[in-house]
């Protein structure tokens, strides 16, 4: 579960990409990362974020900076 204020982090290696999930405002903010990228904004409803959050798992916000 999203609580707001606080961040989660999801990788999918099968999708070579990680989520970072934010609960602000009443509103999921979702970005997404592809390795070898930098971040984007993107809705939480994109397809490719749905399968992340279904099939990833969650990392730390380090792993996630880290992701390249």
């Amino acid at each position: 579960m999203l609580l707001a204020g606080k961040t989660v982090y999801i990788l999918d290696d099968f999708e070579e990409a990680a989520v970072r999930l934010i609960y602000e405002d009443e509103v999921t903010k979702a970005y997404l990362k592809h390795k070898g990228r930098k971040e984007v904004s993107i809705p939480q409803s994109n397809k490719t974020v749905c399968e992340i959050i279904l099939a990833g798992k969650e990392i730390t916000k380090f792993e996630y900076e880290k992701y390249e």
